[in-house]
């Protein structure tokens, strides 16, 4: 995966300097073009009452200006080629359309929040995106001081998380690298192991067995990655070790692979990568398909 086109998307609140910036300094690195877009959302409804000054496409046209200007202001100074783009409608339909057009390879927003009691019950924008969205999603929790430096990829195995790996290392192939697995044997499943007749000794070593085999294949995907850096295997719930590597402050960027676009994907979200986006206190980068790197 080579990264030539970047998409990040600002809602123009409190913060998302921080995205424009990582935005702006991802796509330096790379020397890839950067598309900046805004959405508006929040048009009034027509109404035959109000002033024929303050009719919908006139109040349109002012937010779209004001808003042109504050991503102008964004991309001043710097040497990025950088596309503005403004339109009317729901944000998540907006980014994908465009995503799609540019055949962008990232997309970078923020945490976003919901702003209402159909978005808490539903999803915000940023968490539609991250649900639907075709290309890697890098979420920016931090103001972009400088490239990522400690990169940690959570590994369960599968197909997206090689690829959320893979994704990391190219973005800073500088960065100190951890590959990171969660082990974790349900109670249910130990408790059954213990009613028929295993030992408490020999449910021990099933586990040292299961984590040697982690361990191989995490050397092994090290190897592969061609990024020096550590392994680790730790015992537990994947959501709750991955939010409490996010919050210790050993890592700038948390890589994770979700499944992709299907019946299961929400639950797959909801259980693991909505607690860590929820949670973390770093950046989250997300992937969810497979990608040819070249």
């Amino acid at each position: 995966m080579t990264i030539r086109t970047i998409v990040a998307a600002i809602a123009l609140e409190n913060g998302d300097e921080r995205v424009a910036r990582r935005a702006i300094q991802l796509a330096a690195a790379h020397g890839a073009s950067l598309v900046l877009v805004h959405a508006i959302e929040s048009l009034p409804a027509s109404d035959p009452d109000l002033p024929s000054q303050a009719k919908e496409e006139a109040i349109a046209t002012v937010l779209a200006t004001e808003a042109t200007a504050s991503l102008q202001h964004l991309a001043a100074g710097s040497a990025v080629e950088t596309n503005i783009m403004v339109e009317c409608g729901r944000a998540d339909q907006i980014i994908d359309r465009l995503i799609r057009d540019h055949a962008a390879d990232l997309l970078i927003i923020g945490p976003g929040k919901p702003q209402n009691l159909r978005e808490r019950v539903f999803g915000s924008t940023a968490d539609r995106v991250v649900r639907n969205c075709a290309c890697p999603i890098l979420v920016v929790k931090r103001e972009a001081v400088h490239p990522y430096r400690r990169i940690a990829a959570a590994i369960d195995f599968s197909p997206m998380s090689f690829t959320a790996a893979q994704i990391a290392a190219r973005i800073a192939p500088l960065a100190a690298f951890e590959l990171i697995h969660a082990l974790e044997i349900p109670l249910t499943f130990e408790q059954a192991m213990l009613k028929v007749g295993t030992t408490q000794a020999e449910i021990d070593q099933y586990l040292k067995a299961k984590a040697r085999t982690a361990h191989a294949e995490l050397r092994s995907l090290r190897s592969n990655l061609s990024v020096p850096g550590k392994i680790r295997v730790v015992r537990g719930d994947p959501a709750t070790a991955l939010v409490r590597l996010a919050r210790s402050g050993r890592t700038d960027l948390l890589a994770l692979g979700v499944q992709g676009r299907n019946a299961i994907s929400e639950l797959v979200l909801g259980s693991i990568a909505r607690r860590v986006l929820a949670s973390s206190s770093c950046d989250v980068l997300v992937a969810k398909e497979s990608v040819s790197f070249v």
